[in-house]
């Protein structure tokens, strides 16, 4: 009997075991060393460190009047890459958004 114990109590382990290593997920954090920059129509974000996503943002006059002040985001870029995009009008301010 001591042996059914043991051998149920190691399957028990060994399944618990084999959860945890299949629900265990990489941990995230936000990008670091991050810089924005802009060059006319165009806005730039790069970061160096850290993991997740960036984009580049900007906010500003569209060139249609009837539209006026929007904001901009453009499409996430992995750490290491230069996410941009390009903004229709007059970039008032830029910056980066984090994303984990």
């Amino acid at each position: 009997m001591r042996r059914n114990r043991a051998a149920a109590m190691s399957a028990t382990a060994l399944l618990t075991a084999s959860l945890l290593a299949i629900s265990a997920s990489p941990a995230h954090a936000k990008p670091t060393g991050c810089a924005a920059w802009t060059s006319g129509y165009f806005v730039y974000s790069h970061c160096t460190g850290g993991t997740g996503t960036h984009a580049a943002s900007a906010y500003g006059k569209h060139i249609r009047p009837e539209i006026g002040y929007v904001t901009y985001i453009g499409q996430p870029a992995a750490v290491g890459e230069t996410a941009s995009l390009t903004f229709p009008g007059t970039v008032y301010s830029y910056a980066t958004v984090l994303y984990d």
